[in-house]
Parts: structure tokens; C-alpha cells; sequence
């Protein structure tokens, strides 16, 4: 049987918003972002809210908004033509402030230029050679929205917000694994089973972390609904966490894929606040070992000090002067005579653990890097200089990499920690916690 969910003017005020709006009783209906299969409602009356405001909390340096970088150095001009003086060259990844576009001369019969902000003077980049990244708030608002009224219907039906517990430690799938209709791969994932009115079965992985609201439970298995999706999947039983949302959700973390970037937002009383934001760098599939940072709702499961990553290099055994190490052959990887493979390991801060094995951490740096800088400093400059990279493109192993000032804001006074794991290694979050991939 349909039901009916919560929104009508969500539409026209929450997601499409001015700044203030006045308390409208209304029957709304819920409007889901990435599917919509079906339609379902329960009436209720709803303040109708900003959509979001801007109350910056993190004291740190933040970013452009709307930016290009180039993946070669490139001519800034003083005018919107091939033929205008050279005011300077762009570097590779350089973040470069976009001021408007003009219309100028045709460059591969596209005629878009931008006009740009660089250092002391203003000038111009053709589109053809850069690439546009922007930090779209609106969208990521409109996504925690989406997430109140999930849990707002589900309390309305009395079902149970629950979270996957699909974590596996180190695990990894075989070379060309396939994926179901979302792109999403099997690793670290429950099965979903979608049936249509025709009887037609589509399979779904729902990746661990993910927030779920459980319709019914059978011995045959539960039924469940995401936030971003209508559709009902069958899980197998006994998968799931019950998460206590009696206060609701109030803290979110919004990663925007398409723009490399991430809203932290707090809500205060109804209206969720924007307090803070960063470049991201997420995670791409190649296949084997690296996935893409699973796109979905999840709640944060808990926080580490480091995120350690093992690597294997080859090491000649002249160059090991005696050392003990943990040597590894594995197919692929047999050793010649005079090398060995030798097991290393890269760290990162300040980890947040949001989906499998996936965190949102600071920049890595293997254990012989940090050896060879010699000192904090140096690995502070190091890591700041990595930087330039975030922001642009996908290249990371599942996770999300955040600049280290910004990512030590998100794990000491955003995420927290109950106190009874004061001093700890591992952590749970003082309080629910949110992360929204889209």
C-alpha cells in the first residue's frame, strides 16, 4: 500500500529556499534526491525553515568557493583572447578564484572565457583548458533535509533507524568484480533485494554504515528503505544496529563527489548550520584494490588517532643490513634471489570511520617519508604542500582525504568522543554523526 511522506511545499520553500521563511502548517511530501520510484504519505505539519545559514565555527583558512586549476601551466591574459598580453602562467592544480565569464575570442570554437582573480591582477583563462570545481551548499543542505524527514516518517510509522554492520577488517575483492545498476561494488556490503510490481529482482549493495529504517522483520530476512532511495529492499536478519535518533541527527557531514569538496553542518534548534568546509580528494575504483568512496547516508561508526595503511615494496637484502622484517610473498609478488617484500605502512590523522574500511582522515605519508624529513616541521611542510592536490581529482583508496588543520577540527571538536575513551586509540563519537556521500 502507498504511503504518503512528508512534503508539498518542501519543494517550492526548503529546496529552492529564500532566506527566511515563515511556520506554515502543510501535508508535505518527501522529496528524494537521487531516485524516485514511488510515492508514498503522512500528513503532518511542518515548520518551514531556511534551508540552511552560515554561522563559520572553524577558525582555520578556507577555501575559494568557486575556483578553476589547470592540468598544465597555462597563459593568463589581460583579455578574453588568444592575442592579450601574458599577465602570468597558471600552476598545475593551483586553485585560481573565478571573478564571472565573458564572451571572448573563439578558442576550439568555444568562445567561454573565464575571468579570473590571480594574486595582485585580474585576467583570463580560456575554458578549454581548465577545470571548474564549486562548493554547492544548497545541495548538501538539501540532503541533510532529506535525512529529517526520513527519520521523521519513520517515527511517524513507528520503524526502527537501524545502521549496516558489514565491517570486515582488510578485506578486498577479486580483480574485476562486478557492480549493480549504482556502480556501487559488493566489498564490505549487504546484498538489497528490490522486487517490482512485475516481479522483476534488482540487487543493490548497501554498504556497511549505511542508515537504514526497518519496515518489518521476518525470519526470512528484514525489509528496509534508505534516505535516498523509495524502493524497498529484502536484507538477510540480524545485520543491522538499532541507532538511538530520539534527539534526531544533528551533526552532518556533506562530501560533494562531483566537486571534490565537503559542508559541515550543525544543526541549531530546526535550522542547520553551516559552520565549516574543505577540499576533499575521494576515492577511485580501479578494479583491484582502490574503490570509489561509496555514494549513500551513513552514521559514523567510530574515530582513530591514524588511519595505517599497509604497502609492499621490493627491497634488495644487501639494503636491509640485518633488520628483522615482516616479509610477504604472495602470488605476484614472488621475490627475486636478491630482493625481498618487505610489508611498510603509511599513516594518516585524525580518522573517522564512516563505511567499511572508508574514513575521512588527514594527508598520509609513508613511515619512511616522515623518517627521511627528520622532524615535525618538515612533515608539517610536506603535508601542506600535498595539499594542492585536493580539490581536483578522484585518487584516493575509498577514503576521504581532508587538509590536516581542517581534519583535526573534525575529529577533536566535531566528532568528539565520549568520555570514557579519553586517551584511547579508538573512540566512539560523543553523539550521532552523519556522513552523507553524493
Amino acid at each position: 500500500m502507498k504511503k504518503i511522506y512528508i512534503l508539498l511545499i518542501i519543494t517550492a520553500y526548503l529546496y529552492g529556499c529564500s532566506a527566511k521563511e515563515v511556520v506554515i502548517p502543510v501535508e508535505i511530501k518527501l522529496v528524494i534526491v537521487e531516485n524516485r520510484e514511488t510515492m508514498s504519505s503522512a500528513p503532518i505539519n511542518l515548520e518551514v525553515v531556511p534551508l540552511y545559514e552560515k554561522n563559520i565555527e572553524y577558525t582555520g583558512e578556507l577555501p575559494i568557493l568557486d575556483y578553476l586549476f589547470t592540468d598544465a601551466k597555462a597563459n593568463i591574459r589581460d583579455k578574453p583572447s588568444i592575442n592579450g598580453n601574458i599577465l602570468g602562467r597558471t600552476k598545475i592544480n593551483e586553485k585560481i578564484e573565478i571573478s564571472g565569464t565573458v564572451r571572448g575570442g573563439r578558442v576550439k570554437n568555444d568562445r567561454m572565457w573565464y575571468k579570473v582573480k590571480y594574486k595582485n591582477y585580474i585576467g583570463y583563462l580560456h575554458s578549454s583548458i581548465t577545470v571548474k570545481r564549486e562548493f554547492r551548499f544548497k545541495e548538501m543542505a538539501k540532503r541533510a533535509r532529506n535525512l529529517d524527514l526520513f527519520i521523521m516518517e519513520s517515527k511517524i510509522n513507528n520503524w526502527s533507524i537501524e545502521r549496516i554492520i558489514q565491517y570486515n577488517p582488510g578485506s578486498i575483492e577479486g580483480e574485476d568484480t562486478p557492480t549493480d545498476q549504482y556502480g556501487n561494488r559488493g566489498e564490505q556490503s549487504l546484498p538489497g533485494i528490490y522486487t517490482n510490481s512485475s516481479g522483476k529482482t534488482y540487487l543493490r549493495h548497501l554498504s556497511d554504515g549505511r542508515i537504514v529504517s526497518v519496515r518489518e522483520k521476518n525470519k526470512w530476512g528484514d525489509l528496509v528503505t534508505i534516505p535516498d532511495s523509495m524502493r524497498t529492499y529484502k536484507i538477510e536478519g540480524g545485520k543491522t544496529r538499532k541507532i538511538d535518533v530520539e534527539g534526531g541527527i544533528n551533526k552532518i557531514i556533506v562530501i560533494d563527489l562531483n566537486n571534490q569538496n565537503q559542508g559541515i553542518f550543525l544543526k541549531k534548534g530546526d535550522v542547520w548550520q553551516l559552520i565549516s568546509y574543505s577540499l576533499i580528494t575521494s576515492g577511485i575504483n580501479n578494479n583491484r584494490d582502490s574503490y570509489e568512496t561509496p555514494k549513500g547516508y551513513f552514521l559514523v561508526g567510530n574515530t582513530v588517532r591514524q588511519v595505517i595503511f599497509p604497502y609492499e615494496v621490493k627491497v634488495k637484502k644487501e639494503d636491509l643490513g640485518g633488520v628483522v622484517v615482516e616479509s610477504i610473498t604472495e602470488k605476484g609478488l614472488e621475490p627475486e634471489e636478491e630482493y625481498e617484500v618487505v610489508k611498510k605502512y603509511s599513516r594518516a590523522n585524525y580518522g573517522i570511520r564512516f563505511s567499511g574500511g572508508g574514513y575521512i582522515h588527514g594527508i598520509p605519508l609513508s613511515d619512511d617519508t616522515v623518517e627521511k624529513l627528520g622532524g615535525k616541521k618538515a612533515v608539517e611542510e610536506r603535508k601542506k604542500r600535498a595539499e594542492i592536490t585536493l580539490g581536483t581529482y578522484r585518487r584516493s583508496h575509498k577514503c576521504i582525504r581532508s587538509p590536516e588543520d581542517h581534519e583535526s577540527f573534525l575529529y577533536h571538536d566535531f566528532v568528539g568522543y565520549k568520555p570514557k575513551y579519553e586517551g584511547k586509540w579508538w573512540r566512539v563519537p560523543k553523539e550521532n554523526v552523519a556522513v552523507i556521500v553524493f
